[in-house]
């Protein structure tokens, strides 16, 4: 299997957060306020065509200091509003979020090659 597109994986990973901070930008720079957001937030700002720059942490951090075992930081631009900063904890690794993907892409594969009146059966599992 191909190695999965990295906007794939950033959805991914928004559909699994279980916590999502939001950080405004001020003009000069620092961060405003960090607010609470959500992953679906995040992804629909994803999809919707905004510029972003995704990285993840790949090595687990102490648990009881942080919300999560794993984050994904984004930073994004919509349209000419100012960035934003997106911190998605999730307690799954960046290797797990892959094979996700992986499962999910092998289920499409499946179902397509199944004739039109075997598809309503979901032989293949949750998408």
């Amino acid at each position: 299997m191909d190695e999965p597109p990295s906007i794939d994986l950033l959805l991914i990973a928004c559909e699994l957060a279980g916590k999502v901070e939001c950080k405004p930008q001020r003009e000069d720079g620092t961060d405003a306020a960090v607010y609470a957001s959500s992953g679906p937030t995040v992804a629909r700002r994803i999809k919707a065509g905004a510029k972003f720059v995704a990285s993840f942490n790949g090595a687990p951090l102490e648990p009881g200091l942080c919300p999560a075992r794993f984050y994904w930081a984004v930073s994004m631009q919509v349209g000419a509003v100012r960035k934003t900063n997106y911190k998605l904890w999730l307690d799954q690794s960046p290797e797990e979020v892959k094979n996700l993907w992986r499962a999910r892409q092998e289920a499409r594969v499946l179902r397509d090659s199944l004739p039109h009146g075997q598809r309503k059966k979901k032989p293949w599992g949750p998408l």
